[in-house]
């Protein structure tokens, strides 16, 4: 036996204040009407059988009070099996974490900015199994899918620009990455959201394509910065900003947004681009766009439950209510009690 609320418990202090007051107060009548007349009259109005029946409904009331009490702690007893099946989709992130999302033509910077809604993005999906790819130069499955949320949100928190030592954006290397990770999963949608700049600048893209397209996998690319671009920024082994590149000539190396590349990918895996509108990510169409998606049996869990049986102390409580409410019908007052009563109008 538990109790599933046990807090309502701390109800019973109220009960012995109801009854003491309740209990004075019948007796307190009686000492009254004693007062103002004679035994012989007040026995013939009031016999003793009518106040120990008064008295009587205080301790029917009470314990169904009682009753209520413990129904409201929800008395549990016994357990049963229950199986829970969990449908989804399976979702594989692959973030840009290479030196060019430190660039700024989106506040606060490229990356942080992915990073904020990315998390948006995770928590509205959350009891779908989710990945997380980083990639630069080279590429990482840094959580691999999984339906723990929080973990994933760890993972994302703690990529920076530093987090793949390999300089450089390879995007074929990350749809390949998400392959491995994703291909050989059995859900019915596979899907991946690519968040990058797009500026692709190793080869082997149209062989990832081909890759992944073989394996089912809907890549939703998420452009991030501007077409007008930005200075491309130099940044230390811990992520901070310390110059910007320049070119042979000397002049500002500008990074700029590859929307057609990301319209590529899209268009060849079948899924939709998503680009930044200003300075910020609006990512809720994408959000509504994966809801949608067909979804499979991703979890199945077993664990017991343990059955309820407040159901019977509310039935007695109820009982003893209906049988307080028909008292005066189980005992009704006898006929010389009537007779006074009659006297007394008369006169």
């Amino acid at each position: 036996m538990r109790l599933h609320d046990p807090q309502w418990l701390y109800a019973f202090l109220l009960i012995p204040v109801i009854v003491i007051l309740a209990w004075r107060g019948v007796n307190v009548a009686r000492r009254i009407m004693l007062g103002f007349m004679s035994d012989k009259t007040a026995s013939r109005l009031t016999p003793g059988g009518a106040w120990f029946a008064r008295k009587t409904r205080i301790v029917i009331i009470s314990t169904a009070i009682a009753l209520s009490v413990i129904a409201l702690a929800r008395p549990q007893y016994g357990v049963k099996p229950v199986t829970v099946t969990r449908t989804g989709i399976d979702v594989m992130i692959m973030l840009d974490t290479s030196r060019s999302m430190a660039a700024r033509d989106i506040r606060p910077s490229r990356l942080e900015r992915a990073r904020i809604e990315l998390t948006r993005i995770v928590t509205a999906l959350e009891g779908n199994r989710m990945g997380l790819i980083a990639f630069a130069g080279e590429s990482f499955v840094e959580c691999p899918l999984t339906t723990d949320i929080a973990t994933l949100r760890l993972f994302l928190d703690s990529l920076d620009t530093s987090s793949i030592p390999v300089p450089g954006t390879a995007i074929g290397k990350a749809i390949k990455t998400a392959v491995t990770a994703i291909g050989a999963s059995k859900a019915k949608t596979k899907a991946a959201i690519l968040v990058t700049d797009g500026e692709n600048l190793e080869g082997g893209l149209d062989e990832a394509l081909d890759e992944a397209v073989k394996a089912g996998i809907v890549i939703f690319p998420v452009g991030v910065g501007s077409e007008g671009g930005a200075p491309a920024p130099e940044v230390d082994d811990k992520g901070a900003i310390t110059g910007y590149k320049t070119d042979s000539g000397g002049g500002t190396v500008i990074t700029r947004l590859d929307s057609t590349t990301l319209r590529r990918i899209a268009d060849a895996t079948g899924g939709t681009y998503y680009s930044t509108e200003g300075e910020s990510l609006d990512l809720d169409e994408l959000v509504k766009t994966l809801k949608g998606l067909e979804k499979t049996d991703i979890a199945t869990q077993e664990f017991t439950e343990y059955e309820d049986r407040y159901y019977l102390f509310a039935l007695a409580a109820l009982v003893l209510l209906m049988a307080e409410s028909g008292w005066s019908l189980l005992f009704p007052p006898s006929r010389e009690v009537d007779n006074a009563t009659s006297t007394r109008s008369a006169v």
